[in-house]
């Protein structure tokens, strides 16, 4: 799979330029993230969260642009709050 393919799978290649381009230092390693994310099962609902996921970057975050490089770690967190809230 190439980056296109995964960012195609997930309905974000729009988003190319900006994911390549979060990191100041040049640093590619959370690419990998969205080869990792594309091997989803049902990933329809991706593009909705991961826009809500930019925007409250930009509205809430210091350096919004670096979002991209957290989606895999913020989807994690995110899995892990709806879990413990459904064993509340």
């Amino acid at each position: 799979m190439t980056l296109d393919e995964a960012l195609k799978t997930l309905n974000i290649e729009d988003y190319k330029e900006r994911i390549l381009n979060s990191n100041s230092h040049g640093e590619l390693l959370h690419l990998l993230d969205y080869f990792n994310l594309a091997k989803l099962d049902n990933v329809e609902w991706f593009r909705e969260w991961f826009e809500a996921i930019v925007k409250y970057a930009e509205k809430n975050w210091k350096r919004p642009a670096s979002v991209y490089q957290h989606i895999a770690k913020i989807l994690i967190e995110h899995m892990e709050s709806v879990k413990e809230k459904k064993h509340e």
